[in-house]
């Protein structure tokens, strides 16, 4: 049994009162369909996959990074920017097409495993560019026929959110990015837009409005990683300033019942990842998970699994914790459907 799967049931109390059957029953992907609305494409590649690629590619790992110690999380962190290491080498490959597609047809295996039936997949696309020497349309056009591939082969319907990372350039990577959309047609498979990264770190004033206007113009759904870091202002920010339809994670607004009520009207749905959420420190372990503030003033919300493969875990796992944390199963059995409800895939019946 690796860390993370001994570590984690530890830090719910309901575990330890005699749910341990419900939470394997609820695991067991065969028997129940799932929808992933928050998972991102690097977070979720296996590490036998990783590791064949660095290999392959004869990649240089940054200076004292160890594989075996930064690239997986699996106990709780100091912070945000600490839990994002792994990303100082999950952003230097592939450098292939062909290992592109060994990492999409690995990650959609991985999604089958855990019975999902329809994902939004998360990608800041840019790098590839970089990575693989082409310009930003190429880099987009590889990334939407190679998982199209791998989600046909496993029978999935795919979504792809195109995500910009906070920062000084966040405007520009954005504008690159739809009009990289324009150049190929605005195809169908991209579906939405996201802004993710250290909540600490400032983005440009302009980027909420490119935001929106995408919205507008496209008719993209808006995702945004808000309250992540314990800032209800970047909650409230998500819904004013970028005008989003979900919330990533969101679990400071836990803490502003005027913000749940406002959540609640506006019928926004937060993306909750349990385990991530502890991973990062996003909620103490010695705190109640707020998807119980949630339910209490009727805030709509899909349980996802954000880093599964940095996590050793899957939706299955992140469901399961799910209902340490208060869930219940009649809520688990609804999950699917309120998945598909605020899923931005266009058509799902």
């Amino acid at each position: 049994m690796n860390q993370c799967q001994s570590y984690l049931p530890r830090m719910q109390g309901d575990v330890a009162k005699g749910n341990v059957v419900e939470q394997d029953k609820v695991k067991q992907a065969g028997g129940r369909d799932r929808g992933e609305l928050h998972v991102h494409l690097n977070g979720a590649i296996p590490t036998p996959i990783i590791q064949e690629i660095l290999a392959d590619e004869a990649t240089d790992l940054p200076p004292g990074f160890i594989i075996e110690r930064d690239l997986l999380r699996t106990t709780p962190c100091q912070s945000l920017a600490s839990y994002l290491t792994p990303w100082q080498v999950l952003r230097l490959f592939p450098k292939k097409r062909e290992n592109l597609d060994l990492i999409s047809n690995a990650v959609f295996a991985s999604l089958v495993e855990n019975g999902v039936r329809f994902v939004e997949l998360r990608s800041s696309v840019l790098y590839l560019a970089h990575l693989q020497n082409c310009s930003p349309t190429q880099a987009l056009e590889n990334l939407i026929e190679s998982t199209r591939t791998a989600a046909h082969h496993q029978g999935i319907r795919r979504g792809l959110i195109l995500t910009v990372t906070r920062g000084d350039y966040g405007a520009v990577c954005l504008s690159t990015l739809l009009q990289a959309y324009q150049d190929l047609g605005e195809p169908n498979d991209i579906v939405g837009l996201d802004l993710a990264g250290d909540e600490e770190v400032a983005y440009p004033s302009e980027l909420p409005s490119l935001f929106r206007k995408a919205k507008d113009r496209f008719g993209l759904g808006v995702t945004i990683h808000a309250g992540e870091t314990g800032r209800v202002e970047n909650v409230q920010a998500a819904l004013e300033l970028f005008c989003a339809d979900r919330i990533g994670h969101g679990t400071a607004a836990g803490k502003d019942p005027h913000l749940l009520e406002q959540l609640s009207t506006q019928d926004i749905c937060i993306e909750v990842c349990p385990i991530s959420n502890r991973l990062t420190g996003a909620v103490p372990f010695d705190e109640a998970h707020p998807l119980q503030d949630f339910r209490r003033f009727g805030v709509p919300f899909v349980i996802c699994s954000d880093n599964p493969a940095i996590h050793q875990r899957g939706l299955a796992d992140d469901q399961a914790i799910a209902m340490a944390e208060g869930l219940t199963t009649s809520e688990l059995d609804q999950q699917y459907e309120v998945a598909k409800r605020y899923s931005f895939i266009r058509g799902l019946d």
